[in-house]
């Protein structure tokens, strides 16, 4: 018989062997696939790390203490040891330095604050001129000081101050200047001080308020009643006697009256408004003569 046009004969025996090579082969496939991309994940996991520990000297709030860390800029390391910085705080070196090992980072703690204080002012001094008075200088009024609060502002660092200045100063109550007197007194005078008399003053004008219906706008000694001339208790200053009155000026005692006793004088005015502007006070009265 002719085998020529035949064909082999496959059986079910011979399909199911060639399939079981082709599983083979993709199960082989599959596996090294698997393992290799397991292999290169481990290998990224495992690599070593490059961060080293360093040792830092920490100087923070008087302490000096040894730190180890891994942290690479100051900042870190501050966060890392919990230490918050302030407004003024001052960090050296800076905070974006790179950590060295044996490195010292000091922290400082700056402070700025304002205290308002309470303060005297003294009093200033008037000088009033007078060619009738010594060269020596009279006190006819005392001053007193007045009071006035400032602000002061002080920056410190680590407790101690470093700069410190007065920004604004508000005055509460004026002072009261001390008020002299003084003058050159040709030497054949032969005066050689003053006497200084602490007096209670009011003041009168020549019209009949003051003077009564019946007065005549002259004084004890015979003078017209205007400004300058004073009403005085004789047995303290004798009559004619030349003063000089605190707020008033030289004035001569040419006056009494039944008021007028001890340490009490009254001070003529040429109209009455003035004489009630001045109301009642207690000056100082300097012995001219």
């Amino acid at each position: 018989m002719s085998q020529r046009g035949s064909r082999p004969v496959r059986t079910h025996q011979h399909d199911a062997g060639v399939w079981h090579q082709h599983i083979q082969r993709i199960s082989v496939f599959s596996l090294l696939l698997i393992f290799g991309t397991t292999f290169t994940l481990t290998a990224q996991d495992t690599k070593p790390s490059t961060a080293t520990t360093k040792m830092v000297t920490l100087r923070v709030d008087g302490t000096v203490r040894q730190v180890a860390t891994q942290k690479e800029t100051v900042q870190t390391l501050l966060h890392q040891e919990k230490i918050v910085l302030n407004d003024h705080d001052l960090c050296e070196p800076a905070t974006s330095a790179p950590v060295v090992d044996g490195m010292t980072v000091t922290v400082h703690r700056v402070t700025y604050e304002e205290t308002h204080e309470r303060i005297t002012i003294a009093p200033p001094v008037i000088t009033r001129w007078d060619r009738r008075m010594t060269e020596q200088p009279v006190v006819i009024r005392e001053g007193h000081p007045g009071t006035a609060v400032q602000t002061r502002c002080r920056w410190k660092k680590d407790g101690v101050l470093t700069v410190e200045w007065v920004q604004s100063k508000h005055t509460i109550a004026r002072p009261k200047p001390t008020i002299v007197v003084r003058g050159k007194l040709p030497s054949r005078a032969g005066i050689s001080g003053r006497r200084v008399l602490t007096m209670v003053a009011t003041a009168y004008d020549p019209g009949p308020h003051s003077c009564g219906p019946f007065a005549s706008g002259r004084t004890a000694i015979g003078l017209p009643a205007v400004k300058g001339v004073i009403a005085v208790d004789p047995r303290v200053i004798p009559l004619g006697t030349r003063v000089y009155v605190d707020g008033y000026g030289p004035a001569i005692a040419g006056d009494t009256g039944s008021a007028i006793r001890g340490n009490r004088i009254d001070l003529c005015y040429s109209s009455r408004r003035e004489a009630l502007n001045w109301g009642r006070r207690t000056v100082k009265v300097v012995i001219l003569q």
